[in-house]
């Protein structure tokens, strides 16, 4: 399994294009479509899979969508309206004005599956950040060296995501940690929405939003 990881305007957010073969699912894209779609190349794309709704996240997603018509878009059963209302996505906030003008094929919610090459994408809800955030995990397999785990804007290496905006809760998101992160594979490589990559054992051990628990 390839992973490709590309920071994409308007703020750095990062954007995965995870393939196998001549399949791929692509998390977040943010923006920089063009850019995304190059990438992709000739691949299938499975998915578009959003952990959450805010603007940096999900304003290259009109074009991905038209660029990959056969891709199921992906979002949290809590944030769907999210993303056709600039108010509740941010991007009013920021000067800008996102709408979805397609539909989401998927609303997501904790504990579902989604196959992708033979593996399974498991679905953990983590509100927090927003009510809807959501991580995307895949154990260790034959075509996965590594158990991953995609945290949005959940957690971080050393930090956890903000909770100062509208729908965020600071208790929500160190009870989503702890109870349903922090209990994964120590070596679970962590693909955050923003900067480096780290690992749960990593976060166990330094990160110090989480020294409280």
């Amino acid at each position: 399994m390839e992973i490709r990881k590309m920071p994409v305007s308007p703020i750095g957010a990062n954007c995965y294009i995870v393939s196998e073969a001549d399949e791929a699912f692509i998390i977040d894209p943010g923006g920089d479509a063009e850019k995304i779609i190059r990438e992709v190349g000739n691949r299938k794309v499975r998915y578009i899979l959003l952990t959450h709704s805010h603007f940096d996240h999900i304003s290259g997603l009109n074009d991905i969508a038209k660029a990959f018509p056969d891709a199921k878009t992906a979002i949290n059963i809590y944030e769907h309206d999210w993303l056709y209302s600039p108010q509740l996505n941010l991007s009013e906030d920021f000067g800008l004005t996102f709408v979805f003008t397609g539909k989401v094929d998927l609303k997501l919610e904790n504990g579902m599956q989604l196959d992708f090459a033979g593996t399974k994408i498991n679905l953990i809800h983590t509100p927090g950040h927003t009510p809807g955030s959501t991580c995307f995990y895949i154990e260790k397999s034959d075509i996965c060296e590594n158990n991953l785990l995609f945290s949005g804007d959940t957690l971080f290496r050393s930090s956890i995501g903000r909770t100062d905006f509208p729908g965020g809760d600071g208790r929500k998101i160190i009870d989503s940690i702890k109870i349903k992160l922090l209990v994964l594979p120590d070596e679970t490589v962590v693909y955050p929405g923003h900067d480096e990559n780290t690992s749960i054992a990593m976060e166990k051990k330094f990160n110090p939003f989480l020294k409280r628990i």
